[in-house]
């Protein structure tokens, strides 16, 4: 008997929705929506609004809290937004690889991620003009362990690496659109 569920994930089923994609490739669009309302001083609630995936509206209403250390003006309650974006980078990631092991066949006794980047807040702070804004880089470390091969693990790293739409959106320049409305 074939196992259908592999670390979680349901093998046939992520099978049959690659090949639902593979022939109406709209069903592979997926759009997200999220709120932020202030919350006073550093901290922000940030709101999922739903995703549309393809012809589906998935509603969707999670909610969390993004803060500031106290050194840096806030109240530390909460992570910062990025710790809240190298997590995202992070679980991206891992989705890859728990899929992608799953899709291989390889069961995983564990899958951990560990990331680091630094900021320079002068830039922010617009005390040096030549200070960069954003990560300078974002090393990660994936440690792995499981009934795969050297050589599966080193495949679904370069899939991952190749694949993953969080690493991509950090790691390649995207368009960003901006719209600033003033209320009365």
């Amino acid at each position: 008997m074939i196992e259908t569920h592999i670390n979680g994930i349901n093998v046939p089923a992520l099978k049959g929705y690659i090949e639902e994609v593979t022939q109406n490739p709209k069903s592979a669009m997926i759009d997200y929506k999220v709120n932020l309302q202030w919350q006073g001083g550093t901290k922000a609630k940030v709101t999922t609004k739903g995703i549309q995936l393809g012809d589906q509206s998935l509603e969707r209403n999670f909610s969390f809290i993004i803060d500031e250390p106290e050194q840096i003006l806030g109240k530390n309650t909460h992570p910062t937004p990025q710790e809240y974006l190298l997590g995202g980078m992070g679980a991206c990631m891992m989705i890859g690889y728990s899929v992608g092991a799953s899709v291989m066949g390889i069961t995983l006794d564990k899958l951990e991620i560990d990331l680091e980047a630094g900021l320079d807040l002068r830039g922010f702070l617009e005390v040096d003009p030549e200070a960069p804004i954003g990560f300078k880089e974002v090393k990660y470390t994936i440690r792995v362990k499981g009934n795969g091969t050297k050589e599966q693990y080193e495949k679904l790293h370069e899939a991952v690496i190749k694949t993953s739409p969080n690493r991509a959106t950090i790691a390649n320049a995207i368009t960003i659109v901006p719209e600033l409305v003033i209320e009365d």
